[in-house]
């Protein structure tokens, strides 16, 4: 019986650091991936915001593209409080919904 608690305990030590080890992983990941979003964000603020108010206005973001049907669409799923503007936190939340 004691051999029996001791190996259903070492097999319970042994799924929890696994499961710990794999949620660290995940949230290291997670906020490596963000990071790499908020570099492209700023990369296409630093291209487009010619206000400099660290947004991107739906006429900034309009003027990033020839194609206006399809930049109109994607600059509305950007904005994605509908408030005219994208933000930062606005386009690494949209992206991140897409990498899902």
């Amino acid at each position: 019986m004691k051999r029996y608690a001791i190996l259903l305990l070492s097999g319970m030590f042994i799924f929890c650091f696994i499961t710990f080890s794999a949620s660290v992983s995940f949230a290291k990941e997670k906020a490596a991936r963000e990071d790499l979003i908020r570099n492209a964000y700023q990369q296409i603020r630093t291209a487009a915001d010619k206000n400099g108010d660290s947004k991107i206005s739906m006429n900034e973001c309009m003027a990033i593209s020839k194609d206006k049907k399809k930049i109109e669409k994607d600059c509305k799923y950007w904005d994605a409080d509908g408030n005219g503007t994208i933000t930062e936190d606005e386009y690494v939340k949209q992206v991140l919904k897409i990498m899902r």
